[in-house]
């Protein structure tokens, strides 16, 4: 899914390997990840909470990094959200 790195990027930038039609699609994506903007003065605890998926509670981003390679590749992320699993 990400060929040739197996740590981090340092400069925060990851190519992930997706198929389309069987055929192999390379998308590169940074580290920056999109936030809702909540205000603190509408009741919200927490200003910034991630927009879709967040890190696992052992720290690890590679699902965040996959869903913004799908949405890039889906145009945005409304092009991902909605839909049957099946």
């Amino acid at each position: 899914m990400f060929p040739g790195q197996d740590s981090y990027s340092k400069n925060g930038a990851f190519q992930v390997r997706l198929f389309v039609r069987g055929e192999p699609v390379n998308v590169v994506v940074d580290d920056r990840m999109p936030v809702y903007n909540y205000s603190t003065a509408a009741g919200y605890n927490e200003n910034y909470p991630w927009f879709n998926s967040s890190p696992s509670k052992a720290g690890a981003y590679w699902l965040l990094i996959l869903e913004k390679a799908m949405a890039k590749l889906n145009v945005n992320y409304t092009g991902i959200n909605g839909g049957q699993v099946g």
